[in-house]
């Protein structure tokens, strides 16, 4: 089984997110999702997931700290994304930022479905999960 775990302290970013996996992946998953970042991160020492995709801006653990902490362990890929609208930090710095912390891709939440969904074929087509 191809297991994915969801971060994102928004339910409905959580809803979409979990859609988008479910249908862009060419091979059955189990998506686990979590809208703490600190029970993600135990989720993640318990589990081993091929995929990882994770918010920015979160309480507690944010994206960043939460890729720094497991990117040394990660099995799979980890996909950073953000909508962050704040005007001292642009989305696209942040996500640059998000690579540098060590996330394999980064999706601005900006058309979300489209650019997960594509990248996401990108990454698995016709592959057995990798």
């Amino acid at each position: 089984m191809f297991n994915v775990l969801v971060v994102d302290d928004s339910s409905i970013d959580i809803m979409l997110l979990k859609d988008i996996v479910k249908t862009s992946l060419p091979f059955k998953q189990h998506i686990d999702t979590y809208t703490d970042s600190v029970k993600a991160l135990d989720a993640f020492k318990n589990k081993d997931y091929q995929l990882v995709i994770t918010d920015i801006e979160m309480p507690h653990l944010d994206g960043f700290e939460f890729i720094e902490k497991i990117k040394s362990d990660a099995k799979g890929k980890v996909i950073a994304v953000s909508g962050s609208e704040a005007a001292e930090n642009s989305n696209e710095t942040i996500l640059y930022a998000a690579n540098c912390y060590g996330a394999d891709y980064t999706v601005s939440k900006k058309n979300l479905y489209r650019n997960l969904s594509n990248l996401l074929s990108e990454i698995y087509t016709e592959c057995e999960p990798c």
